[in-house]
Parts: C-alpha cells; structure tokens; sequence
C-alpha cells in the first residue's frame, strides 16, 4: 500500500525526530565540512525506475492557492522600467518587483546558452526575496538555440527531485540522532541500489560517513540508512517539515514546491525512494525553498516577487522556523562537501568563497529524452546572501550543467551584492566548457 499527496509544510516530526523541530536561531557558525574519499561516478537510472517515475509524472499535481497580491500581478508582463522590473496589476496599478536587473537577464541568458529542451532558474535572497524567475522551453528534442520563455517552468511541477531528495532523507536521519559523520558500510550505489545493498554484507568493502553520501550522492549510502534508522512516517514528516508541500509559501507565486508518492511498506522501493530514485517531483521554486531552509539554520522564508504597489512597500512576512538550528546545520555540512570534494567539486573546489549545494541528475523520456541536471544551494555558506536553484532537462548532447549555471549565477550575485550599481555591465571571464561568457 502507498499513499500519495502533496508534501504539506509544518508537520511535527514523528517521535525519535522531535530534535529537528523548534528551537531559537541560535549562535551562527559556519557549516564547514572536508568529505575524504574518492569521488564515485554519475548515477544513471536503470529503465524500469525511469518508467515508474513517468507514471508518477503523469498523476497531475494539486491545484495551488494563491494569495491577493499574486492573483493582481501578471508575471506575463514584466518589464524592465530604469533599474528596477515592474509589472501591471489588475485594475490599472503597477507593482515593483523584487527581480534583480543584473541576475533576471543573467538567467534568462543561461538558459539560452543551455539550449535545454526544459529549463529553469530560480535566484533568490535568503529573506525571501525573489531575485530571477526564469523558464524556458523548445519542443526540439534534442535542444535548440531558440525557444520560449515561460517562467511558470519555474514554478510548476515537472521533474524528479532526484537526489535532491537525500537531503529529506538526511534530515530525517539526524532526527534519529545521525549525526555527519557517522559512518556506515556499503557496496555499489552507483547506478541504483539493490536489495543486497540494503543489509550488511561480506561485499561492503567502504566505509564512509552520512555526509559523504550526500556529498557524493551515494545512492546504497542512503538508502541503506533509510531502511535500517527510518520508518515511513518518519521519512513523510520530513518531506512536510522542509516545506516541500502542495503551494509556494507567501502566495505571490502560483505554483508548487512538490509532490511524493510515499511507500507505507519499510522495502527496496522505500530505500529508493529515500535516496531519489523514485516517487518524487519537485519544482525549482521549491529547490529554491528547501535549500533556504538550511541556509538560515532552519528557518524557512515566505517566497515573495513584490517589492511596492503604488510607491507603497509590501510588508515583509516572518520567516517561519521548521527545523531547529543544530539539525539544519548538521545538513548544512553534508551541502558543503557537495562543493568541496563531492559532486559539484568541479565547479566550486578551490574558491575563497564556501558555497553549500546540492546536485541531481536523473532521466525521463516523456515528452522526449530528458536528463535532469540539478543543482540548488547558497553562497556564502557561513553567511549567505544568495539562493540558487537550477534545474536543465538536457538531451544527450548537452551543453551547460546545473552546477555550471549555478557557479556563475551565485558568482554574479556576490558581486551585485557587494558593489550593486556600480558594476552591472563587467563581462564574465572566459573559462573551461560550462562557463558562461557574456
């Protein structure tokens, strides 16, 4: 039996999680983690796990609310008014939006350069604020230099969250009192996780650490974890704590976060699920959501895109705490070893500037062919000022990474944030395949 829903926001965790929940803000200090081990290859999704996610990607997601202010706005009609974007609201007012003149235009050029039959980016600041709303689709399958821009692909539910998803499972993890670095061994997890992973077993020949398995988005690591340490309910309160649930907090943006299909029977398909493989979806907005959560130490922002109507500013809403401070923290150290040594290494290894993150890739062939490329984190990863979230459904030849995108979005953002005005026309270094130069 499986029960299926739209993640719901402010669930109270299950007992054995009640220490992800509540708390104060408590002292800031910077998730810093060094992940050893060698790096493990690419997942790559075995058919029959392709073939369940499209029949969960055809189940439509819920119908959103929405509030006052976002059913005024028309998100359709955008413009670009001096330095700042406004947009018309019914019965003849103009709002000021939040859009960010130097990252909107930024993203919509990155999607271009992708030349991904799907695409998305969402920037956004760790308040709440929404700094580039983008989507852009082409119905040629193996991508095109030309397509339409559509920020609902931003918004709307239209791929797996991939392992995305481990960041719900490690949450869920250190509720029961995981903690980083614990370790557990392991064997395979590169391409999918099988029932011998899921038990010990005279062919674990690894040990490694939680954070590393995030880090490295080792699959068998996951998902063994999840089946000895969690039962469903815990791994469901999870997903509703982190906010992925079935509308955008703050009303403003008529969309989704995500849907799950949650396993009620403790199995393989529970354990693939826990590590990504199946039974989730997730909209960039909500990537965006669920990375800001462990960005402010476990208090979630309301998403909001108007900045004034009329000349008068909109108020900002309170940040809601989901998770206490120590556990959004340790998840925090897992997203840094994503950019440290893990999966996005390539792109951010090396820099003066921690950034904390996690990626995703998995595959689709509805409507075509389609290799999710994700990425979603923050910058600085002691202090941050800038949320990412980056979603490409590439075809096989693809051109730009989520990880690429995100590296010069978040590159771009810190030095708006730093000398905005003042330096808006700079041009983007040139660099290896997936930087961007303007």
């Amino acid at each position: 039996m499986r029960r299926s829903f739209a993640l719901l926001a402010g669930a109270v965790v299950v007992a054995g999680s009640a220490a992800m929940i509540g708390g104060g803000k408590g002292a800031s200090s910077a998730p810093r983690a060094e992940i050893p081990g060698a790096p493990l290859a690419s997942s790559v999704q075995p058919p029959e796990e392709r073939a369940a996610f499209e029949a969960l990607a055809e189940t439509p997601a819920p119908v959103p609310s929405i509030g006052p202010i976002g059913a005024m706005v028309d998100l359709d009609r955008i413009e670009l008014v001096g330095d700042h974007y406004e947009a018309p609201l019914k019965g003849g007012r103009r709002a000021v939006l939040t859009l960010d003149p130097v990252l909107q235009p930024l993203a919509e050029k990155l999607l271009n350069q992708s030349r991904a039959p799907r695409g998305a980016i969402v920037v956004m600041h760790p308040d709440g604020r929404i700094l580039a709303l983008a989507g852009r689709r082409t119905e040629e399958d193996k991508g095109s230099r030309t397509g339409t821009f559509d920020w609902r692909l931003a918004t709307d539910v239209w791929a797996p969250a991939a392992s995305l998803f481990k960041l719900v499972t490690a949450t869920a993890l250190v509720g029961v009192g995981m903690n980083a670095n614990d370790t557990v061994c392991y064997h395979g997890g590169i391409r999918s996780v099988t029932e011998s992973n899921l038990t010990d077993s005279k062919r674990d020949s690894r040990c490694e650490s939680l954070a590393y398995g995030v880090a490295h988005s080792n699959n068998a690591i996951l998902g063994k974890l999840a089946y000895q340490k969690l039962l469903p309910p815990g791994l469901e309160s999870a997903a509703r704590t982190l906010g992925l649930y079935d509308a955008l907090p703050g009303g403003e943006l008529p969309g989704n976060a995500g849907t799950f299909t949650l396993p009620q029977t403790k199995n393989l398909e529970f354990a693939k699920t826990a590590a990504g493989f199946l039974n989730s979806r997730m909209s960039v907005a909500g990537g965006a959501l669920l990375a800001a959560t462990f960005a402010d130490r476990g208090e979630q922002p309301q998403m909001r895109i108007v900045a004034s109507i009329d000349g008068k500013p909109v108020p900002v809403p309170p940040a809601k705490r989901v998770l206490s401070a120590a556990a959004a923290s340790e998840v925090a150290k897992m997203m840094v070893g994503t950019c440290t040594s893990g999966s996005a290494a390539k792109s951010f290894r090396g820099r003066d500037t921690r950034v904390a993150g996690k990626t995703g890739t998995l595959t689709s062939t509805k409507p075509f062919y389609m290799e999710h490329s994700w990425f979603v984190g923050y910058a600085p990863a002691d202090k941050p000022q800038v949320i990412v979230s980056v979603l490409f459904g590439n075809p096989e030849n693809w051109h730009l990474k989520g990880h690429e995108a995100a590296k010069t979005l978040i590159d771009r953002a810190l030095r708006s944030a730093s000398a905005r005005g003042k330096d808006r026309t700079a041009s983007i270094g040139a660099g290896r395949r997936g930087d961007v130069v303007e």
